[in-house]
């Protein structure tokens, strides 16, 4: 998702949303079409929908991208062991080189060969993370090699052919009005009412608007934070404490779906943010793209995520390149995972 389509969607660009609207709207019209003609196929059972012989839990999104779920699933796996469970994350790992479903080595696998998110995850989490186009294949894999007890998916919420037992979606309540249409009118993989699908509703970056709260009525919401953990410098893992970057020049980067985000954050822990550089969501970066961002000699700090820090292994980073570990905060944990389990429980 490049930087120009979402100032489109977000209408920071009047006249070129002007000149494109009648195109994007034709092709807004063709997929919401065939949305439905698939939400036909498997309500009628032209599709099947596999039943797993364990429970699976799904966060997702109704967006292209940027509501911050993997972090919540890597809070909720760990969550979900603290109680006893044996869960692994299941996840598509977008981008990959490797084929079919396999288990992430987090010392021999790369950004590269299993994809970012998924190799973030491993490195990040003490379960089983387990990478497949066909989550069916993925599931068993995890069942049969490490016995697992349940299934978490980073990014289900679309996934149909698999019975989910807990529908998770994060939504963002800081998105204008301009940008909540069908792709690629707007941001939205599906239409805003498929929301009523949900389980459960995890807010974050803002207050729902009244359309929002009307979609969501009736549903468990929670507000899910995003908190600073660590500092770690790139080329050689050192760890310092994130208060450390408070009144610092930095020049910050990412490649996210919603990088303002990850901008705001670090002005709100102090940094003086005197760059930002924007790449597109799940960018693969090279050694030109290093050297340019080395470059930036009033920066006292580089600082980019985890999930991009991971596509830097192995370059040439320097001494002042840092990526921000951050973790989940759930409100009303107890009272969340309660209903979670519930859900799950039948």
């Amino acid at each position: 998702m490049g930087s120009l389509m979402v100032r489109v969607w977000r209408g920071e660009a009047p006249l070129l949303r002007a000149c494109l609207f009648l195109p994007l709207f034709i092709l807004s019209a063709v997929y919401r079409f065939a949305l439905v003609i698939r939400r036909a196929l498997y309500a009628t059972g032209l599709l099947s929908v596999w039943r797993a012989p364990i429970p699976v839990v799904s966060v997702g999104n109704l967006s292209m991208g940027g509501t911050g779920k993997t972090v919540v699933v890597e809070r909720l796996s760990g969550i979900l062991k603290q109680r006893g469970f044996r869960p692994a994350i299941v996840l598509r790992g977008y981008r990959r080189k490797r084929k079919g479903a396999f288990a992430v080595d987090p010392n021999s696998d790369t950004a590269e060969s299993a994809g970012d998110e998924a190799v973030m995850l491993s490195r990040r989490v003490s379960v089983p993370v387990i990478v497949g186009s066909k989550r069916r294949e993925a599931i068993e894999k995890g069942i049969r090699e490490f016995g697992i007890d349940m299934a978490v998916f980073d990014d289900g919420y679309q996934v149909r052919n698999v019975h989910k037992d807990l529908d998770m979606v994060i939504l963002n309540g800081s998105e204008p009005e301009e940008s909540r249409h069908v792709f690629p009118l707007g941001f939205l993989r599906e239409p805003l009412e498929m929301i009523r699908r949900a389980d459960i509703i995890l807010v974050n970056k803002g207050e729902l608007d009244a359309r929002m709260r009307t979609v969501t009525t009736g549903i468990p919401t929670f507000r899910v934070r995003y908190r600073p953990l660590c500092l770690k410098r790139l080329n050689d893992g050192k760890v310092s404490d994130h208060n450390s970057i408070r009144r610092k020049r930095v020049a910050a980067f990412s490649g996210l779906g919603d990088n303002r985000s990850f901008f705001n954050l670090l002005r709100d822990m102090g940094a003086d943010v005197v760059r930002t550089v924007e790449f597109p969501d799940h960018y693969r970066y090279s050694a030109n793209d290093v050297a340019y961002l080395r470059s930036f000699a009033d920066a006292e700090m580089i600082v980019t995520t985890e999930k991009d820090a991971v596509k830097l292994d192995r370059m040439e980073v320097g001494d002042k390149m840092f990526c921000l570990l951050i973790e989940a905060e759930i409100d009303n944990e107890e009272a969340f995972i309660e209903i979670a389990l519930n859900k799950t429980r039948g």
